[in-house]
């Protein structure tokens, strides 16, 4: 099998390879990618090759990863041989070393990890453009003929962001001065116009009135003066007023408290209970009731903290795991292998502790229900809702087996999937 879209990245970014092819085929765009199209027993060297032949079109998915891989080298060595078209697409904020930054001198590339949507769909455009021209000539170098996109430089962080700011603030400040000072000028007073009076703070003082001339005093003004009249007796003090005591108000009768609703008074008595039988009936009466996550993380240190005895669900386990979009950030997919022994799940998907790994770990009880532990390592921001590649994010999830297939949930955090299928 051949297709004109040949996806090279390294193994370690799996997912989000996948996620990229998904999101084109979407879009009408056929690829080829060596995790779904190698089939068992093939010879994986020799379909690539093939591949890469018949491809039109290497997008490469840039990180760190791919920085430092050889396979990748030589997918691009061969890539120029068969004259297909490379398009560089990073999903992480890296330089490429001195082997790709040779590679990438005259490239076209697209950055997904700044806004998915509007990237994925250039992305497209772009490989649009690229299958409709004829393939490149002897000394065309496997470059595309039509509708390039604007180039673009890979340049590390820059140090010079503070002195641009600076710049910046300079420039904001002249152009508030220079309004200021038209402001001021547009305020003063024309050399030709009459001056406005001037309000003192003092008016002169009014002329006093003419002094009138008084009469002559009277006679009785030149008598002795009288005596003082005897003072008057001191009246007896008022006798005190005595207040009566206060008498205190009487204690305000206690109100009768808001009656429960039906959840509160189920999830009471369910966690009363304690029992995964008692919290599951809260879960399936209650589905959209406010206790719902923390009767199901309950359930799920119940199975994992009991004893696992479920051992008639051992064997090999195929598990997919699979996480819905977010807004800009992608949905993706993802499958490992898995073990379930004496009623104990484990599961590792990629290098433990590593970008772009799991682990899961879970307990089976005979009746199907299963409850889990699991530990991811981000791979890529693209597909974790922004947080850095190498963050860790830990998660329970539940799940019920019947017979050689199982369906389960994570519970906290997105929204995501576990499926299990028996091998």
């Amino acid at each position: 099998m051949s297709a004109p879209v040949f996806i090279s990245y390294s193994s370690k970014d799996r997912d989000i390879a996948e996620t990229i092819c998904k999101a084109l085929e979407a879009r009408g765009l056929e690829c080829w990618i060596s995790s779904r199209d190698v089939h068992p027993g093939e010879n994986f060297q020799e379909a690539i090759v093939r591949a890469l032949r018949a491809a039109r079109v290497m997008l490469l998915v840039f990180t760190s990863n791919a920085n430092n891989s050889d396979e990748i080298k030589k997918e691009l060595v061969l890539a120029g041989r068969h004259r297909v078209t490379i398009v560089p697409v990073r999903v992480e904020d890296v330089v490429p070393n001195d082997a790709f930054t040779y590679e990438f001198a005259t490239r076209q590339w697209i950055d997904l990890f700044n806004n998915w949507e509007d990237e994925i769909e250039m992305l497209a455009t772009q490989l649009g453009h690229v299958l409709q021209t004829p393939k490149a000539g002897d000394g065309a170098g496997g470059e595309a003929a039509g509708a390039p996109l604007p180039r673009r430089r890979f340049v590390a962080r820059s140090s010079n962001r503070p002195l641009l700011a600076a710049a910046a603030i300079v420039a904001v400040v002249v152009v508030a001065g220079g309004g200021a000072y038209f402001l001021r000028t547009d305020a003063r007073v024309s050399p030709g116009a009459p001056a406005k009076p001037v309000a003192t703070a003092e008016q002169p003082a009014a002329p006093a009135p003419a002094t009138a001339k008084l009469p002559p005093p009277a006679a009785s003004a030149l008598l002795p003066p009288a005596q003082p009249a005897a003072a008057p007796a001191p009246s007896p003090a008022p006798e005190p007023v005595v207040q009566p005591a206060a008498v205190p108000a009487p204690p305000p009768e206690p109100q009768p408290s808001a009656a429960k609703s039906p959840d509160e008074i189920a999830w009471d008595k369910a966690a009363a209970a304690g029992t995964r039988a008692a919290l599951a009936d809260y879960v399936k009466d209650f589905s959209n009731g406010a206790h719902v996550q923390e009767a199901q993380l309950r359930i799920a240190d119940l199975i994992l903290n009991g004893p696992a005895t479920g051992k008639n669900f051992d064997g090999e386990w195929q598990t997919t795991w699979t996480c819905t979009n977010v807004g800009n950030f992608p949905g993706y997919s993802y499958r490992f292998a898995g073990q379930v022994k004496d009623g104990v799940y484990h599961g590792v998907k990629g290098v433990k502790g590593e970008p772009s790994s799991m682990v899961l770990d879970g307990k089976i009880e005979a009746d199907g229900a299963a409850g889990f532990y699991g530990e991811i390592i981000v791979g890529s921001s693209v597909v974790a809702l922004g947080a850095a590649r190498g963050t860790p994010s830990d998660f329970h999830a539940l799940a019920h087996f019947d017979g050689r297939s199982a369906n389960g949930k994570r519970l906290e955090g997105r929204a995501c999937t576990l499926t299990f299928a028996k091998e």
